[in-house]
């Protein structure tokens, strides 16, 4: 298992270090190219209407319904399933794409709702534009999860990083061509290269693709309800993210931003350390299914090394939120200390924040998609209304950014204590029980 980490989890989170420094390369253009106002408010509005269904649907769901259901299977039979998944996808992702861009001035009402008529409208042609970006993401992710399951993760690895970067080089080369649009055509390009490259490392390998639909019929038996239980598990957390942007929206402008900035900044070794070390742990915990002792080695191991990246990145960011956003995004005034404010509370959570994508994982590996969902709604639903009631209610609107970062910090903390409390009470705990009695029973006879 250490190996693996040191293998696959290094390589991943090498690739998710410089992937986030592009991101927050880009984030730093957006601000500089667009302002401080309600231009680059418009920005991330825009990106998270297409990213919230995209999350619902693909990235929280691809990998560890695929995984699973392809470990024990023939090799022949993989790319059939591999050839079915990949066909479901297309097919009704794209229709939900579709149906996005149709009924984009609709969405960006209940997204957006607190931005006035003009800036609605600005959003639409930028949204649409990044629907089509999510619908190659989608596809990629496919190949993405096969690839995980040999333990392949050069191709993985690549993909995100030509993708923000992607994103940079059409901000820094076409913003005076295409304007705001610019970074929706970027986006385009990007996610075009993030799919070659997982498809190229599939097919590099010998991968076959096969025209059929849900075969074999074996990896596709209780799929329909998995995907269901996975679906809500992870609608709790989108949600919880959309709502925080609505909220914003309503609040003073530049407040979309200055939660977008601080959050992204606050949740940086989540995609570097969490899910990099969730998903190089996954495939083992899979392969581990209901072997308890196995899987909380597995764990344990997790655990440890998300605690030793993420308690020093704490300090530095609790003791320099405000100069390290100011160096990074050259914000100054309000904006500032707004994006300060979301910051240091939401990194104060960080190291709750990445050992929850493992934590998860345990269930997923053993089909128990149930417990997620009923953790992750709890703690979110809580941690919604608390940030809705704050901001909204409580709060004066030069302070009510502050219940925004609250939220994030109760989300991560409710969240972690909750899925440790029910791995011990549903795994750990039990099969120290099992053990104790099989160890009785051998000493009466």
């Amino acid at each position: 298992m250490r190996n693996l980490l040191l293998r696959g989890g290094t390589l991943l989170g090498a690739s998710a270090i410089l992937s986030k420094c592009l991101g927050l390369l880009r984030d730093r253009l957006l601000v500089e190219i667009f302002g401080q106002g309600d231009k680059v408010d418009l920005i991330f509005a825009s990106f998270r209407i297409p990213d919230f269904f995209f999350a619902l649907l693909i990235g929280g769901t691809v990998s560890t319904l695929f995984l699973p259901r392809v470990a024990h299977l023939e090799e022949e039979k993989k790319y059939h399933f591999l050839s079915s998944f990949l066909w479901g996808v297309v097919v009704l992702f794209g229709i939900f794409c579709g149906l996005g861009v149709f009924f984009t001035d609709s969405l960006i009402v209940l997204f957006a709702g607190g931005f006035d008529v003009t800036l609605r409208a600005e959003m639409v042609p930028l949204a649409r534009c990044l629907f089509g970006s999510v619908f190659l993401l989608a596809v990629s992710a496919v190949f993405s999860a096969f690839q995980q399951s040999y333990h392949r993760f050069i191709s993985i690895s690549i993909a995100p990083i030509l993708y923000t970067g992607m994103i940079c080089a059409g901000l820094f080369w076409w913003r005076d061509q295409w304007g705001l649009m610019t970074v929706g055509l970027a986006a385009l390009a990007g996610a075009t290269l993030h799919l070659l490259s997982n498809a190229y490392g599939f097919f590099a390998h010998g991968g076959q693709i096969h025209w059929t639909w849900k075969t074999p019929t074996e990896a596709w038996q209780g799929f329909k309800r998995d995907f269901f239980y996975r679906v809500l598990n992870n609608s709790a957390f989108q949600i919880n993210q959309t709502a925080d942007i609505l909220i914003a929206s309503f609040l003073i402008t530049g407040s979309v931003t200055a939660f977008s900035l601080g959050s992204n900044l606050g949740f940086v070794l989540l995609s570097v350390v969490g899910f990099a070390i969730a998903n190089s742990a996954f495939p083992k915990l899979s392969h581990a299914k209901h072997d308890y002792p196995a899987q909380k080695e597995i764990l344990k191991t997790s655990i440890q090394w998300v605690l030793f990246f993420t308690i020093p990145t704490v300090i530095v960011g609790m003791l320099f939120a405000s100069p390290i956003l100011h160096l990074l995004f050259h914000l100054e005034g309000e904006m500032l200390r707004m994006a300060t404010t979301v910051f240091f509370w939401t990194i104060l959570a960080l190291p709750a924040t990445c050992i929850i994508p493992t934590l998860s994982r345990v269930f997923l590996a053993n089909d128990d998609a149930l417990t997620p969902m009923k953790v992750s709604t709890a703690s979110l639903l809580v941690a919604t209304g608390a940030a809705a009631m704050l901001s909204l209610v409580i709060l004066p609107s030069e302070k009510a950014i502050l219940g925004l970062a609250l939220g994030n910090l109760i989300a991560s903390g409710l969240s972690a204590i909750l899925f440790g409390w029910m791995l011990w009470a549903q795994y750990f705990c039990k099969n120290k029980e099992v053990k104790c009695n099989n160890i009785a029973k051998t000493r009466n006879r």
